[in-house]
């Protein structure tokens, strides 16, 4: 073998040596930081808030009484005949509202959460 033979051999090794190389680092390029902050994409995310604005209702409390029928809904305080994102208020019961949207009637239900009491501290020598 001639010196110019070798050197176009080593040439040919080095050759699929780098692209192996860059093969293997392809994966590893793609792999993204665990660390980095999500990115958020502004003008979807003003496109959902919209459409979730006009569809969604939640329920906060009701307040019922003989003078005043009252509810929260989306933390605005709405009374019968109201408005709230499209729909009116057509009834207020003590755990759920009717709302009329688009000729459909919706109830609302409010959930029961469950409150936790403080437990009663007993004293040496004290019994329940």
């Amino acid at each position: 073998m001639d010196s110019r033979s070798v050197l176009t051999l080593k040439l040919k090794v080095v050759s699929v040596a780098t692209l192996l190389c860059m093969t293997w680092v392809s994966p590893v390029a793609s792999l993204e930081d665990p660390t980095r902050p999500p990115t958020v994409d502004v003008k979807r995310t003003t496109v959902m808030s919209t459409v979730s604005k006009r569809t969604r209702w939640t329920l906060s409390s009701t307040l019922v009484s003989s003078g005043r029928r009252t509810a929260v809904i989306n933390d605005q305080v709405v009374s019968k005949g109201d408005r709230i994102n499209g729909a009116t208020v057509v009834s207020i019961q003590p755990s759920t509202v009717r709302l009329r949207n688009r000729g459909r009637e919706v109830t609302l239900i409010m959930l029961k959460k469950k409150i936790k009491s403080l437990s009663r501290v007993m004293k040496p020598g004290q019994r329940k």
